[in-house]
């Protein structure tokens, strides 16, 4: 740890001092990274953090939240200290970084890093089964999906590798048979198109029913 410094581990923080602490935050991708911050510091602090890390500038569209001691996903008020708001509101101290506010038109969104952040939100939304859609459409998102995620198709590629990925959502029961046949249309709907992520985020949008 830089400048020998030792974290003191309390019920729960990490506590550097009694003026820092750090905190959980889970993103998109389902990483976990970890800010450092004042005890003073406000939700917007840590929000900014995140967005540095991710390399965000449309920040206004974004928040965090926590899941209460209730287990209800509450959003983070952003202007006031992170600290006291966790204490008194969350389970734990553990927070995800999520799409806020949404956007009529994925032109809106200026930068890369926004599209891709708003497109894992709505593959984490559809796998979860918070965002319903028709098995054509699941199978749609799937194979732009892949694109975005491992690039466009290559005919020397092995597609066996889909067997792994999770594609469908998990509410969704299949038996093999089906999973199997469905896993070669995700395939050979990646084959069909070159796409980017503009394409991905434009139809993602519809299921939405943003155009």
């Amino acid at each position: 740890m830089p400048f020998g410094l030792k974290l003191r581990r309390t019920r729960r923080y990490n506590v550097l001092s009694k003026n820092c602490f750090v905190t959980r935050i889970r993103l998109l991708d389902s990483s976990v990274i970890e800010c450092t911050l004042s005890v003073e510091s406000t939700g917007q602090e840590c929000l900014e953090a995140v967005a540095q890390r991710l390399e965000l500038r449309e920040t206004h569209y974004f928040g965090l939240w926590f899941l209460s001691k209730s287990q209800q996903a509450r959003w983070v008020e952003l202007e006031k200290p992170l600290k006291k708001h966790l204490d008194k509101f969350a389970n734990e101290p553990l927070l995800f970084f999520g799409v806020m506010f949404y956007v009529p038109n994925v032109s809106w969104l200026q930068q890369e890093a926004t599209r891709y952040q708003y497109y894992l939100q709505v593959k984490k939304d559809v796998l979860e089964g918070r965002l319903r859609c028709s098995l054509e459409q699941v199978i749609r998102l799937a194979g732009l999906a892949v694109q975005a995620d491992f690039g466009d198709y290559n005919q020397f590629d092995s597609q066996d590798f889909l067997r792994e990925y999770v594609l469908f959502p998990m509410d969704l029961a299949l038996e093999e048979a089906v999973l199997e046949e469905l896993t070669q249309k995700v395939a050979q709907e990646r084959k069909a198109h070159r796409t980017i992520m503009e394409t991905v985020c434009t139809w993602a949008f519809s299921l939405w029913g943003f155009s």
